[in-house]
């Protein structure tokens, strides 16, 4: 009945202000759309993933991850592999930000074995060199690190994904200032700034790049 069909109605108004706070960066405004939203109809998966970014960014750690879980297994349902598994990447990235190295890891080689059993050639392969490749410069091998985020970084060139490049670009300039190379290092994390402050990558990976080169100048 009618009723059903404004439920539906109201849920879309929700959800179409929610992406406009968002790409307006009012994210705690589109955190609130999308919930109210998703209380009335449950919401696409694209929008599941606006969710959770807005969770992320009003620091809603816990909810972004059951919300990118959510995510991530729509994706999959819907047959978008490559999706599910840029899902999996941002899931990854948070719980190893907390310290939840095991569970992390367990979603890396889940997301791994999708793209190799569905032999694709996607932008996510680089998307999941990082992960990787923050591990090696962890466990202290510098150059090996800065091969992987190179790799990485020719995946972000083929595809044209400027937030896999900043990835690349910064990952390469910590992995030189490692290894002493100080210049051409913080070069490189010039660079990586200069495409968070000209705009031109995700919220998101605004947010990990400030902090890394922060990191790096202390």
């Amino acid at each position: 009945g009618a009723s059903a069909e404004e439920a539906v109605e109201s849920a879309a108004t929700l959800v179409a202000r929610g992406r406009d706070h968002f790409a307006r960066e009012s994210w705690a405004d589109a955190y609130g759309e999308l919930s109210a939203a998703d209380a009335q109809l449950p919401l696409a998966a694209d929008d599941v993933l606006l969710l959770a970014m807005s969770a992320h960014l009003t620091g809603r750690d816990g909810e972004r991850d059951a919300l990118l879980t959510r995510a991530h297994q729509e994706f999959l349902g819907r047959g978008d592999i490559p999706r599910a598994v840029r899902a999996a990447f941002y899931l990854v990235m948070g719980l190893a930000d907390r310290g939840e190295f095991a569970q992390a890891g367990g979603w890396l080689g889940r997301a791994r074995r999708l793209l190799d059993e569905h032999s694709l050639d996607c932008v996510e392969q680089g998307y999941l060199l990082i992960p990787l490749s923050i591990q090696t410069l962890e466990s202290g091998d510098a150059a090996g690190a800065f091969a992987s985020f190179a790799q990485a970084g020719k995946i972000a060139d083929r595809f044209g994904d400027l937030d896999l490049a900043t990835f690349s670009r910064l990952g390469r300039g910590v992995s030189l200032v490692n290894l002493g190379e100080i210049a051409e290092g913080v070069s490189l994390l010039d660079e990586a700034m200069v495409a968070v402050t000209a705009g031109e990558v995700s919220p998101v990976v605004c947010g990990i790049v400030y902090c890394a080169v922060i990191d790096q100048c202390q």
